[in-house]
């Protein structure tokens, strides 16, 4: 979602005139915060997810499933709905996101510490989608929303509704097939943010992904629709628009910890986990109509983000702004950044002069390498000292796969908490609650048992790429941390155990089993979530995106060319529909008798 302040966005040689002031007002609000936070104490551990839903129109008569450009109608409804609703936990909030077919949705109240708490999740992310399908089905029987990361066709044939124009024409970035009118027209900076990106960049958006080789797929695969542009590979489907990436949608977990020394030692201990739940969420097997050889969508979405220039490329370790996270944060685990990044010399000596420890000012000065894609015009001068709005938008413009959100200037109920940004959205609300209560559960481990999952970046970043792999849950070996050391294990064994390690799934039934204060139906739901990740990780039930892959596969009109045509996508997505609604089972993505007791409200 980012930073949604209201205003009017700067052009991008408005902002370019002003950089060092930004920089200088950014640092400026970084020390305030720092100085008037870093001893905060106490702050109870609440959190909360975040899901990005698309939305969809059906023709069953002809067998064509669209996005549908609605949520900037959807969105006010939602909120005056919302208005009125005096329970704060059958409330959601909701926001506008990058397109206009996608909405996200988060719970009103955070969730809290009450472990009654994890029993909620699920019921909450339900009620979410029957708030956006209610209204959907009283327009029409053949729009619904889908939790889905990628849609299959994006950016190919006619695939919106209503239709819009696809034409270097309808593109500020030139592109020949994600038009402007797929923005959002009510999200404040998305339209801004795209034009300066392209324009800081000197060049659109180029990203090629590898086309799955099937029989009768042509070698070498061209992608015949940019056969002028020479930015395609051979073997690679193509997509060459910033909004390509904006347009997949995820699942996002913030926690709050008890203050700045635990969200650190979080964010150190999550770090190595970022490639770990990316894999066993994969769920984006598909681009542009093509069946890919990669399973997720961060790289994709890596590359359309990137705004760095052409020499910019060619520095050692300055990667996209949108990248798996570059470094450790606390002092005791820098020398595992064995990457050097670059940093702002001048505002990291700052900062350590302010006394913040140097590790942590590294990490900050790398975030101020980085220009403000996107400045609301009444923000531009600070008029006091009461907010951190340019520390706070600069942050939010830096997308890692973890992000440390300091408390800001102007609100006091917030503490420091850290965004774990990684993992695909999962097509039903069971696997997305598994994964977040997993997660949850995780922080727990790491803060009661003093867990040690640190391995060195780059093999962090190794494990990140390996992760996007076809099938990565059953065919990769990843880096972890063992009671013997670091060594390469499979999924299975990171997650059920080895004799050297015991295994994620097995510390979280300890922590669980040695807690008194957990209901019956609490701890049912729990172990439900435990045995997907557990058998996920075992390979014996699928990821949505190697059960997607096998859809397409086995469809009889598909013809072994890589190609998902229309009705192979209706069907897909028919499928899905019925799953995600509970009128299917999936034996291969979740067992039937993996039914939770879960309820909208703690107790």
């Amino acid at each position: 979602m980012g930073l949604l302040s209201e205003g009017h966005p700067l052009a991008w040689n408005e902002i370019k005139a002003a950089l060092e002031q930004l920089r200088t007002y950014g640092v400026d609000q970084l020390l305030r915060v720092y100085s008037k936070c870093k001893d905060r104490q106490r702050d109870s551990f609440t959190w909360g997810d975040e899901l990005e839903y698309t939305l969809v129109k059906f023709d069953h008569e002809n067998k064509k499933v669209q996005l549908l450009l609605k949520a900037h109608k959807l969105l006010p409804i939602l909120h005056e709905l919302n208005k009125k609703i005096d329970d704060g936990e059958c409330c959601i909030a909701w926001h506008p996101e990058a397109c206009d077919f996608v909405v996200e949705g988060v719970p009103f109240q955070p969730y809290g510490f009450l472990p009654s708490h994890l029993n909620t999740v699920e019921a909450n992310m339900r009620l979410r989608r029957e708030q956006v399908q209610k209204f959907l089905s009283e327009q029409s029987d053949n729009e619904f929303i889908l939790n889905i990361a990628a849609f299959p066709r994006y950016g190919q044939g006619e695939y919106t509704f209503p239709p819009v124009e696809c034409s270097p024409a309808h593109s500020t970035e030139k592109s020949l097939c994600f038009p402007d009118s797929l923005i959002s027209p009510i999200h404040p900076r998305t339209k801004s943010l795209s034009e300066n990106t392209n324009e800081r960049r000197g060049a659109k958006a180029s990203i090629n992904v590898p086309i799955y080789k099937d029989t009768c797929t042509p070698i070498p695969f061209h992608d015949e629709l940019f056969k002028d542009d020479p930015n395609i590979i051979d073997d690679h489907i193509h997509l060459d628009s910033t909004t390509a990436g904006w347009g997949c949608c995820c699942l996002q977990v913030t926690f709050q910890a008890e203050s700045c020394e635990e969200s650190l030692e979080l964010y150190d201990q999550l770090l190595p986990l970022c490639p770990i739940l990316l894999c066993l969420s994969a769920a984006c097997p598909i681009w542009r109509g093509y069946l890919s050889d990669i399973d997720c969508r961060w790289n994709i979405i890596s590359e359309a983000a990137d705004d760095r220039t052409a020499e910019e490329r060619k520095q050692k370790n300055l990667f996209s702004r949108y990248c798996s996270t570059p470094c450790y944060l606390t002092d005791k685990n820098k020398h595992l950044n064995d990457i050097k990044i670059p940093v702002c010399e001048t505002v990291v000596t700052k900062l350590i002069e302010e006394g913040m420890p140097e590790t942590l000012a590294n990490h900050f000065g790398h975030i101020f390498i980085r220009d403000p894609l996107v400045i609301m015009d009444r923000f531009l001068h600070p008029t006091d000292d009461t907010n951190s709005y340019h520390f706070e938008n600069l942050n939010s413009l830096v997308w890692n796969t973890l992000r440390l959100k300091p408390p800001p200037l102007d609100d006091d109920k917030m503490g420091w908490r850290v965004e774990f940004r990684p993992m695909d959205i999962q097509m039903t609300d069971f696997g997305n609650a598994a994964l977040t209560v997993f997660l949850a559960l995780m922080t727990r481990v790491i803060i009661t048992y003093g867990l040690n999952l640190t391995i060195p970046i780059s093999q962090v970043n190794e494990n990140m790429n390996r992760a996007h792999h076809r099938d990565s849950t059953r065919q990769e070996k990843f880096y972890f941390q063992s009671t013997t050391g670091v060594t390469e294990m499979c999924m299975n064994e990171i997650i059920n155990g080895t004799n050297d390690f015991r295994g994620l799934v097995p510390l979280v039934r300890q922590y669980i089993s040695e807690r008194e204060d957990i209901d019956a139906d609490t701890r049912y739901t729990i172990e439900q979530y435990l045995l997907l990740v557990s058998k996920r990780a075992a390979g014996t039930l699928l990821t949505n995106a190697s059960w997607i892959r096998q859809f397409v596969l086995s469809h009889p009109s598909y013809k072994q060319d890589s190609i998902v045509s229309e009705e192979i996508q209706y069907d897909l997505l028919k499928k899905i529909e019925q799953i995600s609604n509970g009128r299917e089972d999936c034996p291969q993505i979740k067992h039937p008798k993996m039914e939770t007791h879960t309820e909208l409200h703690a107790h």
